[in-house]
């Protein structure tokens, strides 16, 4: 008798668990000289750009640069820091198509970047029980990358749907966001959800990984592909019920816990 384990999941969690210790590390390492130096820079600008000076252009080049730069720095560390840290969750029941309205509207009306939004939200969709301020996360990151990815785009445009899915233990809730950018490089679409691989060239590789890790807190799933239309899309099944699939979202973490 030959019996066959798959041991997926164990490997996802393993790896999961070695990216989270090394974003712990990076961001403890990193973080603390960023602010000296930044407070150094701010110093000499107040300084000395009111006097006169020959190298004041260089000066107010230089410092500035320093400053841009280590502001970049802190971005990624507070990414490092978020895909680390397994918060606490505030469990409430909402509305996520309120709040996917909610969301959508700060992107469709930026003056700098406006993105074509279109929602096809399922009426009389159940409520559900989760933490809406992680989710609102999930959405603005999901948002945020359709931005980038269509900022060449002619006419950018981005589609958000919701339907609910009777799946064989609970029902749960499907988010669906689909933008028109070149969609996902074909090395990379399988692996879209692991931490440091992205095709942007100022990408961190740290945002859809976050968002994993988010819906993965809600007892979710998530997958990428891309459209044949062109473009990507994101496909999220969340459950109704913090109950669903069987325990409350603090069971779940403490179980995944202790796979890795």
């Amino acid at each position: 008798m030959i019996v066959f384990d798959d041991i997926t999941a164990l490997l996802q969690a393993q790896r999961d668990a070695a990216w989270g210790e090394v974003a712990r590390r990076l961001a403890h390492e990193i973080k603390n000289p960023l602010t000296p130096i930044q407070l150094s820079a701010e110093r000499l600008r107040r300084k000395y750009l009111k006097t006169e000076s020959g190298e004041i252009d260089l000066l107010d080049r230089a410092t500035h640069t320093i400053i841009q730069q280590v502001e970049a720095m802190k971005q990624m560390v507070n990414a490092f820091s978020e895909y680390a840290r397994t918060p606490s969750m505030d469990v409430t029941r909402f509305d996520v198509n309120a709040l996917i309205a909610e969301v959508s509207e700060l992107y469709g009306a930026n003056p700098e970047k406006p993105l074509a939004i279109k929602l096809a939200l399922e009426l009389n969709l159940p409520r559900i029980e989760a933490d809406a301020g992680r989710l609102r996360q999930v959405l603005h990151n999901l948002l945020r990358n359709a931005v980038e990815a269509t900022e060449h785009q002619p006419e950018a445009h981005v589609a958000i749907s919701t339907r609910r899915v009777h799946g064989p233990d609970a029902d749960l809730v499907e988010i669906k966001v689909a933008d028109n950018g070149p969609g996902f490089s074909s090395d990379i679409v399988d692996q879209a959800f692991d931490p440091y691989v992205t095709s942007k060239p100022k990408g961190t590789g740290l945002g859809l990984a976050i968002v994993k890790k988010l819906v993965e807190e809600h007892g979710g799933h998530i997958t990428a592909r891309n459209r044949e239309q062109g473009g990507a899309e994101i496909s999220i099944l969340i459950p109704t019920s913090v109950d669903a699939g069987g325990g409350s979202v603090s069971r779940r973490q403490e179980h995944r816990r202790e796979r890795a």
